[in-house]
C-alpha cells in the first residue's frame, strides 16, 4: 500500500531543524525506507528558506506500518512537527519523484486538495502542459475506511503565477475541492 504523510512543523521547529545531529538521524532513518520511498522533501515558507513541514510518500505493508513510520521518525520524536495528516495514496503516475524527467531549474510545489466526494482519477482529462510538469499525482483516501479524502500532486512551474495559471484550468478539476493547500516544496534527501 502507498501512503501520503504531510507533517506540519511546530512553531519552534527552526531551532530543532538546525541541529546537525538530528538532521543526520533523520536522513539515516529515511535511508532505511529508500526502496519504498515515492517522494519526500520539505515544504518551505514564501522565501523558500525556512521549512514549514515535510512530505513523505512511501509504500509500506500496512496501516500499522505507516503509523510506526511516523511515530519513530526522529524529527517527530524530537518535536519538530506539530501535527501529521496521513492518508492512503493511489499513485496514478506509477513512478517516484526520482523518475521525474523535468528540469530542476524551476520551482516545485505541493498541492493538497481535500474533498469527501468520489474524485475523478483519469490522467486522460489532464492538460498536456500539466502532465509534463507532474512529479507525483494521486488520490487520497482515509487510512481505515478507504473513504475519499482528496487529491495530492507535486508539480514543477516557473513560479507561483505560472502555477496559479495551471491550477485555474478547469480540466484539472481543482475547483471542486472545498479546501486546497499550496506549499512551496523541494526534493528531500541527503545534500
Amino acid at each position: 500500500m502507498d501512503f501520503f504523510v504531510y507533517s506540519r512543523d511546530a512553531a519552534d521547529a527552526a531551532d530543532l531543524r538546525a541541529d546537525q545531529a538530528l538532521l543526520e538521524e533523520h536522513w539515516s532513518y529515511m535511508d532505511r525506507f529508500a526502496e519504498s520511498m515515492i517522494a519526500r522533501g520539505p515544504t518551505l515558507d514564501s522565501d523558500r528558506e525556512i521549512a514549514t513541514g515535510s512530505l513523505h510518500v512511501l509504500a509500506l505493508r500496512s496501516v500499522d506500518a505507516i503509523r510506526e513510520f511516523v511515530a519513530l521518525e526522529p524529527n517527530n520524536r524530537a518535536g519538530v512537527y506539530a501535527e501529521h495528516v496521513v492518508w492512503r495514496f493511489e499513485n496514478l503516475l506509477g513512478r517516484s519523484m526520482w523518475e521525474f524527467p523535468g528540469q530542476s531549474a524551476e520551482r516545485r510545489f505541493l498541492i493538497i486538495g481535500r474533498s469527501h466526494r468520489e474524485l475523478p482519477a483519469s490522467l486522460e482529462t489532464l492538460p498536456a502542459e500539466l502532465l509534463e510538469r507532474l512529479i507525483i499525482y494521486g488520490t487520497l483516501t482515509t487510512l481505515d475506511g478507504g473513504e475519499p479524502a482528496g487529491v495530492a500532486l507535486a508539480v514543477q512551474a516557473a513560479d507561483r503565477e505560472a502555477l496559479d495559471a495551471l491550477m485555474e484550468d478547469e480540466r484539472i478539476g481543482l475547483r471542486m475541492f472545498p479546501e486546497i493547500e499550496v506549499h512551496n516544496w523541494e526534493f528531500g534527501g541527503r545534500r
